[in-house]
């Protein structure tokens, strides 16, 4: 059009049709010109976040947009507390949208960062900030806001008590969006689901034996509660997902006042899922990424697998489970996909990790990375003696061990050296 109007004014000003092949022959030029200019880069997009209105949120989608379809270790290490508290600021001072996109962001900022320092550093300065953000009325975003929480704390957190901190804001939402007196509102019945599908993943991620003894009483009769005075099926759904997952952790007592015995508890939510719904009980046990799949033996890894795809989308997620080994390592995952190294693998760093099992318990790949946190409450003073010999005295198994292991990693280090000044040479 308005090349159009271009011409028909160099037609009433009496000018030639050569005016018309002028313009279009800078019009051309133009489009080359523009089309050959290089696409914004991440340091663009950060630099958006010091500004103001729309170029945030345009920044923002940007950045969620490269985070999510590609893993940018190097650039998060490198600009990490620009980030973050750019971020933080989008959550302060934005518009309702640009706080969603601003937690989302920090979502992906707590999946991709390799420091545990300044994961656990992310962690304490955006959780007090989801606890304002969630309260009602919401309704927009809220999707967003809930999942960021669970990623973060999931990443982030360092040990159960954040991780319950975290549950207990959600379930505070949960309480004040109406408890089980749910309308027929499209909305409400959104937001309930979205928030107990979030609490139900934190908890797949602990132990029963670490849940707190008081916090959750109410849980189990709540979800029941919930399946007998509800018919939608998204909200019976999650309540199910719930239940089932109480169930398969153990330490019923944990979550319900009831004084019935642990397995007539356990038999009484079977039965009540099983009537609404008799498939329940059937999940699959391998999930596909890619040419390849992740084998998932529990209920809670599937629980916790499927929440990470929603929030990265199927493509972010096949690529994340490739490439992200903080992903990997939370489902054992080895990508057979990746490129083949000849010489033999050299980590980067080793620890020596104590770990304490109890009877009967399959070590998780979630333990090792909050090997930090060990809880002796539960052992007695002869197990509290043997930890001393074998973990404190100078002569024990963990010392003697993580001397070998420092030599280790001097030789190591000092070969890496000799190599690097030889190719300098």
């Amino acid at each position: 059009m308005g090349l159009q109007k271009r011409s028909g004014r160099a037609r009433k000003d009496g000018g030639s049709a050569r005016y018309d092949v002028a313009n279009a022959g800078e019009g051309e030029v133009a489009a080359k010109r523009a089309s050959s200019m290089p696409t914004p880069t991440l340091g663009c997009h950060l630099e958006g976040l010091f500004k103001k209105g729309s170029i945030r949120e345009d920044a923002l989608t940007s950045i969620i947009q490269t985070f999510s379809q590609q893993i940018k270790h190097e650039f998060v290490e490198d600009n990490f507390a620009t980030l973050l508290y750019r971020f933080l600021n989008c959550v302060k001072n934005g518009s309702p949208k640009e706080v969603a996109l601003a937690f989302h962001a920090i979502g992906l900022l707590a999946m991709t960062t390799k420091c545990r320092d300044k994961a656990h550093e992310l962690y304490e300065e955006s959780v007090s900030l989801f606890s304002k953000a969630l309260k009602p009325p919401i309704k927009k975003y809220y999707h967003e806001m809930v999942n960021s929480l669970v990623v973060v704390t999931y990443f982030c957190a360092d040990a159960s008590v954040e991780t319950e901190k975290s549950m207990q804001i959600l379930w505070d939402f949960i309480h004040q969006e109406g408890g089980t007196n749910i309308s027929e509102d499209a909305d409400a019945i959104s937001i309930l689901v979205a928030a107990i599908s979030a609490w139900s993943c934190l908890l797949s991620t602990l132990d029963g034996w670490r849940v707190n003894s008081k916090q959750w009483k109410g849980a189990i009769p709540y979800f029941l509660s919930l399946l007998k005075t509800n018919n939608n099926e998204a909200l019976q759904l999650v309540a199910c997902e719930a239940l089932f997952l109480i169930v398969e952790i153990g330490s019923l007592h944990k979550f319900s006042d009831e004084t019935k015995a642990y397995d007539d508890i356990a038999k009484l939510v079977r039965s009540t899922v099983c009537s609404i719904n008799p498939t329940f009980i059937k999940y699959s046990g391998s999930v596909a990424v890619g040419r390849q799949r992740v084998i998932l033996s529990t209920r809670s890894e599937l629980i916790q697998l499927n929440f990470l795809k929603q929030f990265l989308g199927q493509g972010g997620f096949t690529t994340h489970m490739l490439g992200n080994e903080l992903l990997r390592d939370v489902f054992e995952f080895i990508n057979q996909e990746g490129p083949s190294d000849t010489r033999l693998d050299i980590p980067e760093r080793e620890e020596v990790v104590k770990q304490y099992l109890l009877p009967g318990r399959k070590p998780k790949a979630r333990d090792k990375a909050r090997s930090k946190e060990i809880d002796l409450s539960f052992s007695s003073s002869k197990d509290k003696l043997v930890d001393h010999r074998m973990n404190k005295s100078a002569n024990s198994a963990k010392n003697k061990a993580r001397t070998q292991l420092l030599n280790k990693n001097r030789t190591l280090s000092e070969e890496r050296n000799i190599g690097h000044f030889i190719s300098e040479d």
